[in-house]
């Protein structure tokens, strides 16, 4: 099955799991793309999961896809926040709603519920563009503030060379809206790679790609300067589909 197949199988597996409604949804904004899912029974959860899902910043990728891995979390016993963001109007967007969804979701923990195991024990991931969101938000934050497990899965992590080779059909380029020399700034805001050696040490970093990635080259991993973890055999979508034989390795990562 193609990794296009792939997803959209996800996807409709997700769309099934939105009729179920084993969830429920906050609004963290007044746009129609500005919510959050929390998945799982906030008193009993043993950890927090806050999940941004990936899809090269295109608006056609929302967080369907991403629902059964938010699911299975939740089966496993963690409580699992997934992010919704605005995928249109270009750069801030993205980076702008999951700052302010994070901030809104570890803001609302106590009034949701949750346990205070579940309080300490913290992850941010993401998967792909997702996983590059994370990594410019940890990099933002100030030195003080809570410990926390930072996972991206097969992250964006470069986004200079994106836009330089073109990948993602183009994807990154149309996000950021102009190549750096031509505007600058906005790289040097959100560029992860551009940005590592600001995020905290409280943000334990860990990387988890797949050598078998045809989407986001494990390279990019490879060279970033952070703790890596390689799926060796996994593929873009293994790392989000809680089918396949790599899940028990993120879980464990997600959470360790």
């Amino acid at each position: 099955m193609s990794q296009s197949d792939r997803f959209a199988a996800l996807g409709a597996a997700g769309s099934a799991l939105d009729s179920q409604r084993d969830f429920f949804r906050c609004d963290y904004g007044p746009e129609a793309d500005q919510f959050l899912e929390v998945h799982g029974d906030p008193s009993t959860a043993s950890a927090t999961v806050f999940f941004v899902h990936g899809g090269y910043f295109r608006e056609r990728t929302d967080l369907a896809h991403a629902r059964p891995m938010a699911a299975a979390l939740a089966e496993a016993g963690v409580l699992c926040v997934l992010i919704e963001y605005r995928r249109v109007g270009g750069q801030p967007n993205c980076s702008a709603d999951v700052t302010a969804a994070l901030t809104f979701a570890y803001d609302s923990l106590s009034d949701w519920g949750v346990n205070d195991r579940a309080r300490r024990s913290l992850t941010v991931t993401g998967h792909s563009a997702g996983g590059c969101l994370v990594l410019a938000w940890a990099s933002h934050l100030r030195t003080d503030g809570p410990e926390f497990r930072l996972r991206p899965l097969a992250p964006v992590t470069d986004l200079f060379r994106e836009v330089e080779d073109g990948l993602g059909e183009g994807a990154v380029l149309d996000y950021m809206g102009a190549r750096p020399e031509q505007d600058l700034a906005p790289y040097l805001r959100e560029d992860p790679r551009s940005r590592a050696v600001l995020i905290p040490a409280r943000a334990d970093l860990l990387i988890v790609h797949g050598d078998r990635d045809e989407t986001v080259d494990v390279a990019f991993s490879w060279t970033f300067p952070a703790r890596l973890s390689v799926a060796e055999g996994a593929d873009h979508a293994d790392l989000v589909d809680p089918d396949s034989p790599y899940f028990p390795l993120v879980l464990k990562t997600l959470l360790n």
